[in-house]
């Protein structure tokens, strides 16, 4: 041990109050070699999770076509980003089309309606089965097909099954979902969404191109107005156990509900909807993490709801799952049913909102089987 001290060297002093002049320049110690020691833990037994984690990467099992869909998804995503930018974004799409590209014929389609109402149309657009092999042409038709588009806020692109076709060079058979959604010259929002059958084919330079693109069918939403309206300050502005409990986001909660207490707050755990008091208004009873109260919140009919927790007897404590209001007795009342982490709780009914808890109420004389 007396040989210890030199293994201690004294570290540069920094950041002190005292000012900068008793800061300790760093020192080397070159008779020592292991002066700048690095210490690499080595571990008795290999980790399982070694093993996965050594499979996440497409294409590293047997499943190679998921690195296919992969590489191919990548470029779809680069299109995606330059529709998103400025539809139709043919610069990032001409990149991928093979020059010898057969495609169906988007100018040939008809439309009919699905329905309309509720300031929602909904139509179905068929596509001819004629297709071309001129790249141009699909280029110019895919410009028209997107043109009334001012604005794309969605552009999803999602390759719902690849298999690979056997033959030189490789070749993949890809059918991908689409998801457009945007605003038009006039204001009405519409939303586009089909399936497109393509096939692709990878040269020497690794390089993927579209050699086939063909589309049957799409679905077109139009709505000339927002459809849903945010009015939850509205209807829940005026309770404080809103401003105070819901407002506040995950990330509050796990700072000031201490997780060595075992509360363990992840994120919102869901509501149910029933009618507690019969006026024919559904009202709500939101679930929350271990350490929140659950509450219920009362519709008094006109666009507003009243917190009715500590009335009702119904603020549980405890993590909370799921809840779900029924009528467990047969008497035209819901009760409600909390399912926590230590067994579900039942909630009977008085028929005025007003709750009590049924003990014993999952006990059963002869225990179920699986």
């Amino acid at each position: 041990m007396r040989w210890a001290p030199v293994f201690f060297v004294s570290a540069p002093l920094r950041a002190l109050p005292f000012g900068s002049k008793f800061v300790a320049p760093p020192r080397a110690i070159p008779f020592l070699p292991f002066a700048d020691l690095r210490l690499t833990p080595h571990y008795p037994a290999k980790s399982p999770l070694d093993d996965v984690l050594r499979l996440v990467a497409p294409g590293s099992d047997e499943f190679v076509t998921e690195q296919y869909a992969f590489e191919i998804g990548r470029l779809l995503n680069d299109w995606s980003q330059a529709l998103k930018a400025a539809p139709p974004g043919l610069s990032a799409l001409a990149t991928f089309l093979d020059s010898s590209l057969e495609a169906t014929v988007l100018a040939s389609s008809q439309e009919s309606s699905v329905r309309s109402g509720g300031g929602i149309e909904v139509m179905r657009r068929r596509f001819a089965a004629n297709t071309t092999k001129d790249r141009e042409r699909f280029v110019d038709e895919m410009k028209k097909h997107l043109a009334p588009f001012v604005r794309l806020q969605t552009a999803e692109f999602e390759i719902t099954n690849v298999k690979e076709i056997a033959g030189t060079p490789l070749t993949v058979q890809a059918e991908i979902r689409y998801d457009l959604a945007g605003t038009l010259a006039d204001g009405v929002r519409e939303e586009r969404i089909g399936n497109w059958s393509t096939r692709w084919t990878r040269a020497d330079s690794n390089a993927w191109h579209a050699v086939r693109w063909e589309t049957s069918a799409e679905t077109v939403s139009r709505a000339r107005g927002p459809i849903f309206i945010d009015v939850t300050a509205q209807a829940l502005g005026q309770t404080e156990s809103y401003r105070s409990q819901m407002l506040r986001g995950v990330d509050h909660w796990r700072t000031v509900l201490d997780g060595a207490c075992g509360i363990d707050v992840y994120g919102n755990n869901g509501l149910a909807t029933g009618d507690i008091d019969n006026d024919g208004f559904d009202d709500l009873y939101i679930c929350q993490p271990a350490g929140l109260p659950n509450r219920l919140y009362r519709n008094r009919g006109d666009g507003v709801f009243e917190d009715v927790t500590e009335k009702a007897g119904v603020g549980v404590l405890d993590a909370t799952a799921c809840a779900l209001f029924a009528d467990f007795e047969n008497k035209s009342v819901q009760d409600l049913l909390v399912v926590c982490g230590s067994g579900p709780l039942l909630f009977l009914n008085d028929g005025a909102g007003n709750f009590s808890l049924k003990r014993d109420a999952f006990q059963f004389a002869r225990p179920p089987r699986a």
